[in-house]
C-alpha cells in the first residue's frame, strides 16, 4: 500500500493537475481518489507492463533532471523488490500512474508536464527516505529528516510555480470575461433588438 506521504502529494498534485487541465479547457480532470484507486488496483493485480512503465518513469525524470540515465534510482526499485515486494509492487504502481498522467498533460502544456514531472520525481524520492527512515538509528533518522525537508521545500517551490500559472490563467479568463460584459453593454440596444425579433418572427411563423 502507498505510504500516507505519498497520499498526501498526491492529493495535492491532483488538485494542481486539475487547475492546469481545466485551464487548457481540455480533457477529464485527473482526479486524485480516482488515481489513487489506480496505484490500488495495480499493486493488487501487479501486471508485469507496470515494471516497465515505472522505470521508464524514472528515466523520464532523471533526464529531466539533466543527470543522464536513473541507475541509481532504477537500482534501488531493484533492491526493494528483492527485500520488500509488497513496497515494491507499491512503488511500481505509484510511478506507473504518475506516468500515465504526465504524458496525458505533455500532450496539453509540456511547460507544466516539466514541472509536474520534477514533482514526481521528488515524491519518489520522498518516499525512499520515508522508507530508510523507518528502519534508521536516531543519528540518521536525523540525517533523512534533513534530507526530506529538502525535498519537501522542492517539492513545494514546484507546486508554487504551478499555482503562478494558474493565477495568470485565472487572470486571462477574467480579463475575457470582463471584455465579454463590456461588449454586451456595448451592444445592449441591439442584443434587446434582435432578441425581440426572434420572438415576433417566431410568434408569426405558421404553426
Amino acid at each position: 500500500m502507498p505510504c500516507r506521504t505519498s497520499q498526501l502529494l498526491l492529493a495535492g498534485a491532483g488538485l494542481l493537475l486539475a487547475s492546469a487541465v481545466r485551464a487548457q479547457d481540455q480533457g477529464p480532470m485527473p482526479n486524485p481518489q480516482a488515481m489513487q484507486m489506480q496505484v490500488q488496483r495495480i499493486a493488487q493485480e501487479r501486471p508485469r507492463e507496470a515494471e516497465a512503465a515505472a522505470r521508464a518513469f524514472l528515466h523520464a525524470i532523471s533526464m529531466q533532471k539533466g543527470q543522464g540515465p536513473a541507475e541509481s534510482s532504477i537500482a534501488l526499485l531493484d533492491q526493494l523488490k528483492g527485500s520488500d515486494p509488497d513496497a515494491y509492487w507499491g512503488e511500481v504502481a505509484q510511478l506507473t500512474v504518475q506516468f500515465d498522467v504526465v504524458q496525458g498533460l505533455a500532450r496539453r502544456d509540456s511547460v507544466r508536464a516539466g514541472l509536474v514531472t520534477q514533482m514526481f520525481g521528488l515524491e519518489s524520492m520522498a518516499r525512499t527516505l520515508q522508507r530508510a527512515y523507518g528502519g534508521a538509528n536516531e543519528t540518521q533518522r536525523d540525517a533523512f529528516r534533513g534530507q526530506l525537508e529538502k525535498v519537501i521545500a522542492a517539492h513545494f517551490d514546484y507546486e508554487n510555480q504551478l499555482r503562478l500559472f494558474e493565477i495568470k490563467d485565472i487572470e486571462r479568463r477574467l480579463a475575457e470575461v470582463r471584455a465579454e460584459t463590456q461588449r454586451r453593454l456595448d451592444k445592449r440596444a441591439d442584443f434587446i433588438k434582435f432578441a425581440v425579433d426572434d420572438i415576433v418572427r417566431d410568434a408569426l411563423r405558421p404553426r
